[in-house]
């Protein structure tokens, strides 16, 4: 098991795209809203998406959620181009090779995939402006993806400890009357994780865990992946939404601070 991590995403503009389906606007992948999507045209074998950062920049990290439909031989390939590149493919970029599309081999029980790419510790894309984004294997599928997060991941030398809570936040409600008839408000049922990481290190503190909170605050969503080894239940160990809860630390001991990150899931 490695360590769990939390992605803060990068804001990017979308200036490329194979195809689109009439009403799917590729911008919409880089809005947090799960149910505005991006979806490509049907009749393909593969689809591209190329994504602009703005500048060189570093990432190591991407997750893609909200992939209604996408299918176990799917792959994926990631090249990196730097602003001196250019915006359009040359094979002296930074590639990937061929991933598997998903994350994992159970689907979430919304059906909606995800995926999940960490760059290599070594070998790695340099700082780069430009990511090209290839899904192939799709015999003339259209692909659906709802949001394109990346970016550098903060993952902690020491891993969060035992008493991780996972549940369901329902945003619906059962009551009953006076005269005992069930009462019910259906509403839709998103996941929540909570974490405690309870011996964060002060320069980690410092450096990477407020700088994060101070920034995402109660308001912007970001991923967490409570562990990225590859396994077949991976997809179902990432989550992309807002923090809720006391988003501080607490200086616990000399050498030690806690951090609880609690995050409902957007991505039901």
């Amino acid at each position: 098991m490695s360590n769990g991590f939390v992605l803060k995403p990068l804001p990017f503009t979308v200036i490329g795209w194979s195809s689109v389906a009439a009403g799917y606007d590729p911008a919409n992948m880089a809005n947090d809203h799960m149910g505005v999507v991006w979806k490509s045209a049907g009749g393909s074998a593969n689809q591209a998406i190329i994504i602009d950062l703005g500048a060189d920049t570093a990432i190591d990290t991407l997750v893609l959620t909200g992939c209604t439909g996408a299918q176990p031989e799917w792959t994926l390939y990631i090249a990196a181009g730097t602003e001196a590149q250019g915006a359009s493919f040359s094979p002296e970029m930074w590639q990937s090779g061929a991933l598997p599309f998903l994350a994992g081999a159970v689907m979430p029980v919304s059906g909606r995939g995800r995926s999940l790419w960490m760059a290599p510790t070594v070998g790695g894309p340099p700082p780069s402006r430009y990511i090209f984004l290839n899904i192939d294997g799709l015999s003339g599928a259209a692909v659906t993806i709802a949001r394109i997060v990346i970016g550098k991941r903060v993952q902690l030398g020491r891993n969060f400890s035992f008493g991780a809570a996972f549940g369901v936040r329902d945003l619906g409600n059962a009551d009953f009357s006076p005269r005992g008839v069930f009462l019910r408000r259906r509403g839709a049922k998103l996941r929540s994780v909570g974490l405690t990481f309870s011996s964060v290190y002060k320069d980690e503190v410092e450096a990477v865990v407020h700088p994060l909170i101070e920034t995402v605050g109660l308001t912007e969503p970001v991923a967490l992946v409570t562990d990225p080894d590859p396994d077949d239940q991976r997809q179902n160990r990432i989550w992309f939404g807002p923090m809720v809860g006391d988003l501080g630390t607490v200086w616990t001991r000399a050498s030690g601070f806690e951090w609880r990150a609690n995050v409902v899931s957007l991505d039901a």
